[in-house]
């Protein structure tokens, strides 16, 4: 513990020195601090550390025990793979738990390491306790392969306002009636049974925030919600709908298949997603959004303009006429459109196009306000390069197109591409 030492030296009336010193030792000013403030301070430390301030005065002996944030990581302790290194990992939690005293208002445990826990018992047991002690943030990241069950306990906090668990298995108890404080949902490597997430979303009336990573699912997943603002959805599953018009921003990455299911699909009802969407300003469809498309979207049948929407990202084989489609429909409702990034793929089923792109009116306006392009993978089919040719000669205030090709392209077709006409004189080609 620091002290502050004053020496004083005070001056007569004639101005001389008199030559008496007077220390103030061992004044403690740190431990006279409002216990907010220390609870601040011991919060910005590493656990471990914050533990050790027990040993500075006796002031301090019980300060670390009424702590309000919990943060545990194995990167702040000497956790390696032997099984030994992980229970002493543990030993210093339960510790932690057992002699705390008032409320935990934040509690986080990053734990992916192997044999950092056991399948959900140290969870079931902290969760219990977190549930009775008021806490508004729950964050746990542990070992994908150890999934465990959420505890009911879980669903229990009728504080919380954020929660992210990773790993674990998601179902519902039957008598729950919701999270009414919640604003952020995050789930990683999980799975859930039946509608699950989407009875979930239903019964927090103030979420905002949901992300669902690598989620894997054989149910149909419906999620309708008016006050979500930005959504993340990951993963696999039977049938995804989702009603959100409130959205500002939405990133939809589906999969056909993994590494331990044979070929399997989902329906995603994409017409009904983005005809739901009011507020919308950015989207990225990815993976096997288009493809999961059970029917595309429907040209004239979206019910308004995204005047709000700015830019789209999308993962996407332009010679399949099915995503060709869906993505022209998607351009054309999007008046204000600034900048669209694709990744573009050969998916090598599907029906194909060749010439979809060049029977598109090149004086539309599709893109009358896009700055920036990106394409990436670009590989030069004939489908790629309609696409730009169409794109540059429609864009009047394009300023950057950037091309990246993988070193696929030969020196002809690189200078083709640095020869299209362009309708923007400013219009800069980058080749990557």
């Amino acid at each position: 513990m620091q002290v502050l030492a004053i020496e004083v030296c005070p001056m007569d009336r004639g101005g001389s020195r008199k030559k008496r010193h007077k220390s103030f030792a061992n004044v403690d000013i740190i431990s006279n601090l409002p216990d907010v403030i220390k609870d601040k301070i011991l919060c910005c430390l590493p656990i471990k550390e914050a533990v050790r301030t027990c040993l500075l005065s006796r002031k301090w002996r019980y300060t670390w025990a009424s702590m309000t944030e919990l943060t545990f990581r194995e990167d702040d302790f000497d956790v390696g793979i032997e099984e030994g290194e992980s229970n002493n990992f543990i030993y210093f939690i339960i510790m932690v738990l057992s002699l705390h005293n008032g409320p935990i208002l934040k509690f986080e445990l990053n734990a992916r390491r192997v044999h950092l826990l056991s399948p959900g018992g140290h969870i079931h047991r902290w969760m219990l306790m977190l549930s009775r002690n008021g806490v508004k943030d729950i964050q746990i990241r542990t070992k994908i392969w150890r999934n465990y069950k959420i505890p009911s306990s879980f669903f229990s906090c009728e504080e919380l306002e954020y929660a992210c668990l990773q790993g674990c298995i998601f179902q519902l108890p039957p008598l729950f009636t919701g999270f009414k404080r919640i604003h952020t949902l995050h789930f990683i490597d999980f799975c859930a049974a039946e509608n699950n997430i989407g009875e979930l979303v239903a019964s927090c009336p103030n979420l905002e925030k949901l992300i669902l990573s690598r989620l894997l699912s054989f149910a149909d997943i419906s999620i309708h919600s008016t006050k979500l603002k930005m959504l993340r959805v990951d993963g696999m599953f039977k049938h995804l709908s989702l009603v959100t018009p409130h959205v500002s921003s939405a990133a939809i990455s589906l999969q056909v298949n993994t590494g331990y299911v044979p070929r399997a699909g989902c329906n995603f009802n994409l017409s009904q997603f983005i005809g739901s969407l009011l507020d919308i300003e950015n989207i990225s469809l990815l993976g096997h959004a288009f493809e999961c498309a059970a029917h595309g979207i429907l040209p004239g049948k979206l019910p308004r303009l995204l005047n709000r929407l700015t830019e789209i990202t999308l993962e996407i084989d332009l010679g399949n006429l099915k995503e060709a489609n869906a993505a022209h429909c998607l351009f054309q409702v999007a008046p204000n459109l600034r900048r669209v990034e694709l990744q573009l793929i050969y998916r090598g089923y599907g029906t194909p196009t060749s010439d979809f792109w060049d029977s598109i009116d090149h004086h539309a306006g599709l893109f009358n306000n896009l700055e920036t392009v990106v394409l990436n993978n670009f590989a030069g089919s004939s489908a790629e390069s309609g696409f730009l040719k169409l794109l540059l000669e429609d864009a009047p205030v394009l300023r950057i197109a950037q091309i990246k090709d993988n070193n696929k392209l030969d020196k002809e077709s690189l200078k083709r591409l640095l020869k299209m006409r362009r309708a923007s004189k400013d219009a800069e080609v980058i080749l990557l």
